[in-house]
């Protein structure tokens, strides 16, 4: 047994895939070396979670369920009926590697209880690997995370609880970048000490992307606000141009993605002007997904 000390998974579930989100369950209860919970939140379903899960007799999970709220809301009704001193949140199409758990918990101690983290394999719907995500940095990386620098998912990530509270409730206004909000308040908080080692299994597939592209430009522009009003004294700043010109790099790759040439134009000048180095930031994140997605590609394509 590794270090002493709860860990709470938290989970939310609306209207899963019953074969993943059983594989998702399996993977929390199987961590090793490591005292866990997984708290599932049952996001008003049509068919009961409970009754998805028949069959799992374990004590270490318990079923919550709420009239039908959105992601945030599961993830802080999670939060307050976990017992854990640590929290990790995870979806029910995701899969945590089985020693994970413990790794992080150790780095976090050992680190006087920073945020610990571990690396994300991006996976295809039958959990094939495609590619992994690893990040260098360490201690106080709030406005790394701004820029969209701090590249680990909230799957990866393991919170000392306090921190997990004191960030405030998870931010319902957003439709596909509310991890990043909450991580980016937690970061104010805290150091974080990183692994390279896989934490999570992160699936990818249709029905977990959004179909609105811009919902995602519109969400980076509020996290980015919201950061700015909690930090007035930044506006005017680099940063605050640095951030701009980040909103306009992912604008102009989300663009010239569905073939708008005159809108990724637009944002890759902006970008330019605001700080060139956006650019490169999203072309190095953009590039290993972009290599998986060719070599898997069947020759011809």
């Amino acid at each position: 047994m590794g270090p002493t000390g709860l860990v709470s998974v938290v989970m939310p579930v609306f209207d899963p895939h019953e074969p993943w989100l059983r594989a998702a369950v399996a993977s929390v209860l199987g961590q090793r070396s490591c005292a866990v919970e997984l708290v599932v939140v049952d996001d008003g379903c049509d068919e009961p979670i409970a009754d998805t899960l028949t069959g799992i007799d374990d004590e270490r999970l318990r079923v919550v369920r709420v009239a039908h709220g959105g992601v945030s809301a599961a993830r802080d009704a999670g939060l307050a009926a976990s017992r854990g001193r640590w929290v990790r949140y995870t979806d029910a199409d995701d899969v945590l590697e089985a020693g994970s758990t413990a790794r992080l918990l150790r780095l976090s101690v050992a680190a006087g209880g920073a945020i610990a983290y571990g690396a994300t394999v991006f996976c295809d719907e039958n959990l094939r690997p495609v590619w992994t995500m690893r990040c260098r940095l360490g201690g106080r990386v709030a406005r790394a995370c701004l820029l969209g620098r701090f590249t680990v998912r909230l799957q990866a990530l393991l919170f000392p609880r306090e921190i997990a509270e004191r960030a405030g409730g998870w931010f319902g206004g957003l439709r596909v970048s509310e991890d990043w909000d909450f991580v980016l308040r937690a970061l104010e908080l805290a150091d974080v000490r990183g692994e390279r080692q896989p934490a999570v299994y992160y699936r990818r597939h249709p029905a977990g992307l959004t179909s609105h592209p811009e919902a995602g430009i519109d969400d980076v522009r509020l996290v980015v606000e919201r950061y700015l009003d909690r930090h007035p004294e930044m506006r005017g700043t680099s940063l605050e141009r640095r951030s701009d010109a980040m909103v306009h790099a992912l604008g102009a790759r989300i663009a010239a993605t569905r073939g708008d040439r005159g809108a990724a134009g637009r944002h890759l000048g902006a970008a330019m002007l605001g700080d060139p180095r956006a650019i490169f930031g999203e072309l190095r994140r953009s590039a290993p997904a972009l290599r998986a997605r060719l070599s898997a590609a069947p020759a011809g394509e």
